[in-house]
């Protein structure tokens, strides 16, 4: 009975991940799904011309959404925005996954 409760204690300090981790999990499962659908969808093309359309998060929103951009109040600022909201859907999927395992790894333990 002793023994039972302790490996119980153990599997339920150990093996529960926290939320930020299963969000840094869903983060890069959804952009390595987005990069292989847009590898295949590349591949389905023409045979004598491969292109990659890279998908980015102001094509799946829309242009329009972002004007709040120019109304930031520093130059670098916006730079920095547009660079994000420009970047491709998967690699900042990918960012916001290591973002996510950095917060949990650096924040207290309770």
């Amino acid at each position: 009975q002793q023994s039972l409760k302790l490996g119980s204690y153990f599997i339920r300090k150990v093996g529960v991940m926290s939320k930020l981790t299963i969000t840094g999990f869903v983060a890069w499962l959804c952009g390595g799904l987005i990069l292989i659908f847009q590898a295949i969808s590349s591949l389905m093309g023409a045979e004598d011309e491969m292109v990659w359309k890279s998908l980015a998060l102001v094509d799946v929103v829309g242009k329009n959404n972002f004007d709040w951009i120019k109304t930031l109040p520093w130059v670098i600022l916006q730079q920095i925005v547009t660079y994000v909201v420009n970047m491709p859907l998967y690699l900042l999927l990918f960012c916001v996954g290591i973002l996510c395992f950095l917060v949990n790894a650096f924040k207290p333990k309770i």
